[in-house]
Formats: C-alpha cells, sequence, structure tokens
C-alpha cells in the first residue's frame, strides 16, 4: 500500500510541478536556470530523503526503480534527437571537430585529476571506475543554459554558433566515455567473456534494434495518446534490459534516438519530438525526485572534493576550449571559448544516477559511492549558477552580445535537452 501511495503521490507531485514547478521571477541568470533545468525538486528529494524526513526511504526507492528508469531512458532518447544527420550538416568538419574535441581534451584532464586525487589517498583506490564517471559526467555542457543566455540577450557571431554547436553535441562524449566505464568495470553478475568495445557494441545494437522494432510498430500512424505509450514501453524496455546487462541506458537509449530522428521525416519527425517534448516535465520531475532522495548530507569531505572538482572542471574546459581557435578568427576572444561551456544540466545528473544504480551491486564501499553521487551532482547544481554569467563574458569579449541580461527574459520553460538555436532545431 505504501508503495501504491508513494507511487500516486509522485505522479500527482510530477503533474503540479510541471504546470507550476518551472517558473520564477528570478533576476539572476544563474537562479533561472537552476528552476528551469529542475534542480530545485533535486533539493526537495533531499528533504523527503532517508537523511531528512525518511519519506522517501532507500527501500522505497528501490521499489521505484522503474520510475528511474523510465527518466533514464526519456532523457537518452531525448538527446539522441540531437543527431539528426540534416541537422548536423549545417555545421562545419571543424565546428564538429571543436564541439567534440573540447569535451574529449576536458575529459582527459578531469580523468588525470581524479586519478592524481585517488593516489594520494590509497584507501580509495576501488573508487576509480567512480572517478572515470565523474569525469565522463563533468566534461559536458548544457544547451539550456546556453539558451537561456541566447533568448535573454540578442546574440549572434562565430563565437556564439560554435558555444551552440559544442553544447548541443558534446555530451555524446560524455555518454560514449560512460559506456565503457561500465563495460571495463561492470557488475559481476553481468560478468561476460567479451572484451570492452564488444560490450559497448552489444549495447549499440541493443538501441539500434529497439529504435527499429518501435519504427516497425508506429508505421501505422497511431494516435497520440498510444505514440506516446509506445515511447514509454520501449524506454522502460530498453532501459531495463540495459541495467540487467550492468550496461549503460544513456548510451542505449541515446542510440535509440538517434536511429528513429534519422529514419524518419517530416510530420512523422514531428509528432515523434512533440509527443517526447510532452512528457518531459512530469518525468523528469519524477525523476529528479528519486535522484534527490539519493543525496547524503554533505560533510566536510564531500564540500572538499567539491571544491577540487569545480576547479579541476573549469580549468579541463578552459583548456579544451582553446582548440576554437581552429575555427573562430584571432581576436574574438576564443581563449575563452571553453568557459563558456560551464553550465551543466539533466545529461549529467542522469549519468550520476546511472551510474549509482549500477555500482550498488559492485564491490564498492558504499560512503565511496555517496560521496561520488554527492559531488557530481552538487557540481551541477553549483555550475548552473557560475556558467550562465561565465558565458555572458565570453559573449561580451567577442562582441557577440548587444543587450544587458541581467534581468527579465530567459527561458524558464523546463528542462529541455533539445533547445531551438542550436543543431537540434526541431523541424
Amino acid at each position: 500500500m505504501r508503495l501504491l501511495v508513494a507511487a500516486l503521490a509522485l505522479a500527482l507531485a510530477a503533474l503540479v510541478g510541471a504546470r507550476f514547478g518551472y517558473r520564477t521571477r528570478a533576476s539572476s541568470l544563474g537562479a533561472r536556470l537552476f528552476f528551469a533545468s529542475g534542480s530545485h525538486f533535486l533539493l526537495l528529494g533531499l528533504l523527503l530523503g532517508p537523511h531528512v524526513a525518511g519519506v522517501l526511504s532507500e527501500e522505497l526507492f528501490l521499489s521505484l526503480t522503474p520510475f528511474v528508469a523510465l527518466g533514464l531512458g526519456w532523457i537518452g532518447l531525448t538527446f539522441g534527437f540531437q543527431f539528426d544527420r540534416a541537422l548536423l550538416r549545417n555545421f562545419s568538419t571543424r565546428e564538429h571537430a571543436v564541439a567534440f574535441g573540447q569535451a574529449a581534451v576536458a575529459l582527459a584532464l578531469l580523468t588525470a585529476f581524479g586519478l592524481a586525487v585517488l593516489a594520494a589517498d590509497g584507501s580509495w583506490r576501488q573508487a576509480t571506475p567512480l572517478v572515470l564517471a565523474a569525469a565522463a559526467a563533468g566534461c559536458i555542457a548544457s544547451p539550456t543554459g546556453i539558451a537561456m543566455v541566447f533568448s535573454a540577450g540578442r546574440v549572434r557571431g562565430p563565437v556564439s554558433r560554435l558555444l551552440s554547436v559544442a553544447g548541443s553535441l558534446d555530451g555524446a562524449v560524455g555518454i560514449a566515455a560512460l559506456a565503457f566505464v561500465f563495460a571495463v568495470f561492470r557488475a559481476p553478475a553481468a560478468d561476460m567473456a567479451a572484451g570492452p568495445l564488444r560490450w559497448v557494441l552489444t549495447s549499440a545494437l541493443l538501441g539500434v534494434l529497439f529504435g527499429w522494432l518501435f519504427l516497425s510498430l508506429t508505421r501505422g500512424k497511431p494516435a497520440p495518446e498510444e505514440l506516446v505509450l509506445f515511447l514509454i514501453g520501449m524506454a522502460l524496455l530498453l532501459a531495463g534490459a540495459n541495467m540487467t546487462l550492468a550496461a549503460s541506458t544513456l548510451f542505449g537509449s541515446f542510440v535509440t534516438g538517434a536511429v528513429i530522428t534519422n529514419m524518419t521525416t517530416g510530420a512523422g519527425h514531428r509528432r515523434i519530438y512533440v509527443a517526447l517534448k510532452a512528457w518531459e516535465k512530469p518525468l523528469h520531475i519524477i525523476f529528479l525526485l528519486l535522484a534527490g532522495s539519493l543525496l547524503p548530507m554533505p560533510d566536510w569531505r564531500i564540500a572538499l572534493l567539491l571544491a577540487v572538482f569545480l576547479l579541476a572542471r573549469v580549468i579541463s574546459k578552459a583548456c579544451g576550449g582553446l582548440l576554437a581557435g581552429l575555427v573562430l578568427p584571432p581576436g574574438t576572444g576564443c581563449r575563452r571559448f571553453g568557459l563558456g561551456l560551464l553550465s551543466q544540466g539533466g545529461v549529467s545528473i542522469a549519468m550520476a544516477v546511472s551510474v549509482y544504480l549500477t555500482f550498488l551491486a559492485a564491490p564498492v564501499d558504499r560512503h565511496v559511492l555517496d560521496t561520488f553521487f554527492a559531488v557530481v551532482v552538487l557540481a551541477v547544481m553549483a555550475n548552473e549558477f557560475l556558467g550562465p554569467n561565465a558565458l555572458v563574458k565570453v559573449l561580451r569579449v567577442a562582441g557577440e552580445i548587444d543587450v544587458s541580461i541581467t534581468a527579465g527574459g530567459g527561458n524558464d520553460s523546463g528542462p529541455g535537452v533539445v533547445e531551438t538555436g542550436g543543431p537540434a532545431e526541431n523541424r
């Protein structure tokens, strides 16, 4: 009975929150992004979780794992829609190289920072896969923060164009890196003879199979309500299959989303995209509430590691952003390009939740796992405040923003992964 009441309460909270929970009159860009991305629901989940009110206990969370799996699948599907080849052709090879390259550089540097921290404390050697996962989550940017700044002031120019494509596409680097982390350090229960690369390919082929199956089932143009049911069913089955194999749910659903968007055109593509967006907010709220219940109460060690991670990420993104010199002409502020990509969002949180669920069954100390989760999630929330202001400074140096955006404007529409203005602008 308690499980049923909890599920109904979450559903009600999601519907009400989707209607009213993303509105804010905050003048600060950081505060507006904080609410637009739904991070206040993370804090509400913390208050309801076992460390405060105890309404959402760990046992109840595990019983509600299908909701989490559905959220992971939905986020991956939506992100996969970024990779429409017809839209990607609008950008040059060099722009794609910078978009993926800066994230790859940040991934490498964050990994190096993390391994250096582990070397300084030998008791945490078992946390190597978690360090690699934290680097994967930290190397990517949020298109929501970039879109919010762009919508708050008139922005136009080569720097903003490159920021748009980088923020929209670099998540693929982190998602792919996480898939390899799962392949190498998967839970013992899912151990198989296949090597890491073949394990990742298996997950990718599973995503292709589900994409083909979805397109086959919806060929008859079902009603919108039926289309949503097909999407929910596919997301749950895909997530369940990947979680059973201790593979990356985000990677598999990302592949499925990319397959669907590249094999549908015109009205068919639009119908699927509208269905994804229509249920994005409620599912995202449920996902964030449950994720927030996993957060431990911060202590001095979490605070210290959080500060180190934030500093390492700023340095890593700044270094990765130097690749922008391959595309941007001298004097456009290209040296500061990476600092415009500090904002994080739902994909990074989804990666942290996916790792948490997978490594609960692995021989990793629970305190270490809780610390990893808290550092990654709190870093995302901190970067939601830091990122937009850093982006504004980058655009001002480049001379590509011509109005004050300290108040008014902004995109408070919700946690969307696919944002207008980027390469995934819907057709």
